[in-house]
């Protein structure tokens, strides 16, 4: 059984997942953006290591596989990140815990997010070098 602190914490995660993924289902942004709200980019004019996330969630989120990866290359990896958070969260919440036991047993969480920061910021430097 779940104490109200864990259980609001899996909630609070499964809305937020939710949430990204039916606005990245619902919002098509322009290819070229006409507004960031990245600082980085904004005063130096350089992007960010997640610039073009959000664009690449929208279009994985309809199937466009090659815009996303032109948007971000780790896009895939993240929004499936994202999809194992609300699995996660979802299963924590149905009291499935042996099961996200098994899975973080072969994908330790804190070696799966250190693999993927490696890869955003391996990404941003190939990007940064190929500017």
């Amino acid at each position: 059984m779940l104490n109200r602190t864990a259980m609001m914490a899996y909630l609070s995660g499964l809305v937020f997942t939710t949430a990204v993924f039916v606005v990245s289902l619902w919002y098509r942004p322009p290819d070229v953006p006409t507004l960031s709200l990245c600082t980085l980019k904004v005063t130096t004019g350089i992007d960010c290591p997640t610039c073009g996330l959000t664009r690449a969630f929208c279009a994985l989120a309809k199937g466009e596989w090659q815009r996303a990866l032109h948007f971000h290359p780790m896009s895939p990896v993240i929004f499936a990140l994202f999809g194992w958070w609300w699995l996660r969260s979802l299963l924590h919440l149905v009291g499935k815990r042996s099961w996200v036991n098994r899975v973080e047993a072969w994908f330790p969480p804190f070696l799966t997010i250190l693999v993927v920061v490696t890869g955003i910021l391996l990404s941003w430097a190939l990007k940064l070098w190929l500017w």
